[in-house]
């Protein structure tokens, strides 16, 4: 086109490209001939992308195509394409109170290698940026990634994120605010970094490798130290306006309820966290419940936790398995309230006290649902645990760099400066 703009090329070529890869990444095996029917590219293009991503090494050629009536007329196989998830790296991050965990993942985000290192929720920005920096260099130099074979880093993390800037602003566990963390790490490592609330990035993680790879609506909600939610809407995580959506723990379920440490009272977090099943547990033994969990604190109430109350419920304990239903009615309620909102397909139930309580949690959760939401709306939805158990967190840290990695470039006189994920261009036929 006459007069278009260098900035204007370099978009629709980076569209192109990523429209390209897309064909080959789901429909693989697949020949050139048809990416280009699939994406209406001309064949030219098609063959000129799949070159170049065939140099780099993120397509190879599988063979030959058995031939049907009119290509065997013709006397040639199209050679068929596919993707090739180790043609680059990535790595997630999840920041903890007392861990950090980073794990070495392909372009699918599965999970190659993992490094742990603790931490001191009570340490300066310095010292566990330190540990950050640390665990990324351990899984690295393990599998001998080079910075030029890591295409980003994607760290998940508590609190207020704004995932734009790349700020942790209030990271709830740790002492400092603002920290600009995406921007340190890249003059460190020289590699495009990612940070996100780690609800939001464990959605996204469910959405590439877990129970939400078929749906398009769906929510997903941590529970353990605290309460957290991310929303996935047509197939991508919303983040509202301020990147504060999803904040399911701060629901208001009781009013006069106990304070929260957002301030509020009667939050979903401050009823059912494992801070509230604790508190309930000494609860119950004030009032002379008969419980093995006491003793599994050695007489001490106050030394209780979530674990002692799980082991308890599985093993038959009456009291412990009323905290755990308690619990369940209260995020059944908050659920709810999101269910006649937004109408989701599926909600998942992760974190440490999902994944370790099982059906003891979920069961009341699906119970409270069914009973408080809209009948037509709680019929069509499906409330399971995580696919992905402890690996929620760093496999959803990888996708925050991958949802870029294979996204649409959005280009700002003719610089690209972000990317949302590819829609359903490439359709199958």
């Amino acid at each position: 086109m006459k007069g278009l703009r260098t900035g204007d090329r370099q978009l629709i070529r980076d569209l192109n490209m990523s429209i390209v890869i897309s064909a080959v990444r789901r429909h693989g095996p697949i020949p050139r001939v048809d990416i280009a029917r699939m994406t209406t590219l001309g064949r030219s293009t098609v063959s000129e992308l799949t070159a170049l991503l065939l140099k780099e090494g993120f397509i190879r050629e599988i063979g030959s195509q058995e031939p049907g009536e009119k290509r065997r007329a013709l006397g040639r196989r199209p050679v068929l394409l596919e993707f090739n998830p180790k043609a680059r790296f990535v790595v997630g991050v999840k920041l903890a109170p007392r861990m950090v965990s980073a794990a070495l993942t392909d372009l699918e985000a599965d999970i190659l290698d993992t490094a742990e290192l603790p931490i001191d929720e009570k340490a300066g920005e310095k010292a566990v940026r330190q540990q950050v920096s640390r665990a990324i260099r351990e899984v690295m130099s393990r599998a001998g990634a080079g910075a030029e074979k890591v295409v980003g880093v994607g760290v998940a993390m508590p609190g207020i994120v704004d995932n734009r800037t790349g700020v942790s602003i209030s990271p709830r566990f740790f002492l400092w605010q603002n920290l600009p963390l995406k921007h340190l790490l890249e003059d460190e490592f020289g590699i495009p970094v990612f940070i996100d609330n780690d609800a939001n990035a464990a959605a996204l993680g469910e959405k590439w490798r877990g129970r939400g790879r078929e749906v398009e609506n769906m929510v997903l909600v941590t529970v353990g130290i605290g309460i957290g939610g991310g929303i996935i809407i047509n197939n991508q995580l919303y983040r509202g306006f301020a990147a504060g959506a999803g904040e399911v723990g701060h629901i208001t379920i009781n009013e006069d309820g106990p304070e929260c440490s957002c301030g509020n009272r009667g939050c979903l977090e401050a009823m059912a966290s494992d801070g509230a099943m604790e508190r309930e547990m000494r609860r119950l033994v004030a009032t002379g419940a008969t419980t093995s969990v006491l003793g599994m604190a050695a007489g001490e109430p106050a030394r209780i936790t979530r674990a002692m109350i799980v082991q308890a419920a599985k093993a038959g304990d009456t009291a412990a398995i009323e905290v755990l239903r308690t619990a369940g009615q209260h995020i059944g309620v908050g659920l709810a309230s999101i269910v006649n909102i937004l109408n989701p397909e599926l909600i998942v139930v992760a974190g440490e006290a999902a994944q370790e309580a099982g059906d003891l949690l979920l069961q009341p959760i699906r119970e409270t649902i069914a009973r408080r939401s809209m009948s037509v709306l709680a019929q069509r939805v499906e409330v399971v645990t995580s696919a992905l158990g402890d690996n929620i967190w760093v496999t959803g840290a990888a996708a925050l760099v991958l949802q870029d990695f294979f996204g649409v470039p959005i280009y700002e006189r003719g610089q690209p400066v972000a990317a949302v994920s590819l829609p359903e261009i490439v359709q199958g036929t």
